[in-house]
């Protein structure tokens, strides 16, 4: 499929939008978005998925909207825009709170709250927690424990809760989830340590999460490669630094992997003044 058949979808899909057919939009921006996708074009598959989450809203299949805008966040990681992937995370938190009335499913305010977490809406993901709580009536109690000791950033014991207990309760597709989740507010909270500071030790990491550093290094590199920690690791020093070119849009645009240091001719990782951004 090339790229011309990208924008054969999208002009298909704006005029189903404009007809009012709201559900057939929706499933044209989203092969639009999954088009792009495999393209690594990934601002246009982004953006793509969000107008099919827009027209998944209006045509109230709020699920199928929640689930497309976690495919927008995750295009938008891959284009190096962090910040937009926390946003449409909170967006799709709030498509799961009305797939929840909707289909009066209280689990779906749980699946609300690990995307809360993981776009760094905590408020909300309390708030959906404590829905979930009340409704249930102490069911899904290893779950709810999850969310909470991800909204506190306890990763050692969230860790251990999932491959001790919840590994056994559930089955492999859900334990996945519940993996990736664990391993994208993990790094949401690595991103915001290097926001403040232009390198963190995995010394520092390991205290603060209370994860064992092999487990940590092996989960950060994987991150890192991932596109969702914009930065690098010294295997000498053992610290992560800041990418200082993880703005630089046109290359992010056609990179196979993160921008690396050792890519640019001078890092000047340790030259960054935040206060200039």
């Amino acid at each position: 499929m090339g790229q011309s058949e990208c924008q054969k979808l999208e002009k298909l899909a704006e005029e189903m939008a404009d007809s009012g057919k709201n559900q057939e939009a929706m499933t044209l921006f989203q092969r639009a978005g999954d088009c792009w996708k495999n393209w690594e074009s990934f601002s246009k598959a982004a953006q793509a998925y969000e107008r099919a989450y827009e027209h998944g809203m209006l045509a109230h299949e709020y699920l199928d909207a929640a689930i497309i805008m976690t495919s927008a966040s995750a295009a938008w990681v891959k284009h190096g825009e962090h910040d937009k992937f926390e946003i449409d995370c909170q967006i799709a938190a709030q498509a799961y709170v009305s797939a929840a009335e909707k289909n009066r499913n209280p689990y779906l305010l749980l699946e609300g709250a690990f995307c809360a977490i993981t776009g760094g809406d905590l408020d909300l993901s309390r708030q959906l927690i404590d829905g979930v709580i009340q409704v249930t009536k102490g069911e899904v109690t290893g779950l709810i424990d999850l969310a909470l000791m991800l909204t506190e950033y306890r990763f050692g014991d969230a860790n251990k809760l999932m491959e001790t207990v919840l590994a056994d309760e559930i089955n492999r597709d859900e334990l996945y989830k519940l993996r990736r989740s664990f391993e994208l507010v993990l790094a949401g909270f690595v991103r915001t340590s290097l926001e403040s500071e232009a390198a963190v030790t995995l010394a520092s990491l390991e205290e603060s999460t209370g994860l064992e550093r092999r487990q940590l290094k092996r989960l950060i590199v994987r991150l890192i490669e991932n596109g969702y920690i914009p930065a690098y690791l010294d295997e000498v020093s053992n610290e992560l630094v800041v990418d200082s070119d993880r703005y630089d849009i046109d290359a992010l645009e056609t990179r196979k992997r993160p921008i690396q240091s050792r890519d640019l001719e001078d890092p000047g990782a340790w030259d960054i003044d935040f206060d200039d951004e």
